[in-house]
């Protein structure tokens, strides 16, 4: 079975377009900056979730970390490419969609205060979802 584990990674600078698209899109292009933002960036575990939770049914098996994953999606690819910038709207969604559903299946998930703390602690920054922090050396 599948799994993917879902980390936010907040950092301080505006990604250039051309790095977001290749970051959006999985292409194997050189992103420099993205990749300097992201190995200083701050992390923070959400969740994970498996083939279960990605259903073609709307809603249907959902979970919050696909939610979260899902609109960060959304919100970096609409109008233009780039890391969505945090601001209280964006947090306020984000700790929204998090919130357990009665549709949900099982799956591991980050309680709402941490999300909730981080996020706040992170306003201003920009944000994109991660499968697990950089390694340290």
């Amino acid at each position: 079975m599948f799994e993917f584990r879902l980390w936010l990674a907040a950092f301080p600078d505006p990604v250039p377009e051309a790095e977001a698209r290749s970051y959006w899109n999985l292409k194997d292009h050189p992103t420099p900056h993205l990749d300097g933002a992201l190995r200083r960036a701050d992390y923070v575990y959400v969740g994970a979730w498996g083939d279960s939770h990605l259903s073609d049914e709307p809603q249907s098996g959902r979970c919050p970390a696909v939610r979260i994953f899902d609109w960060l999606f959304y919100r970096g690819t609409i109008d233009s490419y780039q890391a969505p910038l945090l601001d209280a709207r964006l947090r306020d969604e984000l700790i929204r969609i998090h919130q357990p559903r009665p549709g949900d299946l099982p799956a591991e998930s980050t309680d709402a205060e941490t999300i909730a703390a981080f996020l706040t602690a992170h306003l201003g920054r920009y944000l994109l979802p991660e499968g697990e922090p950089p390694a340290t050396a």
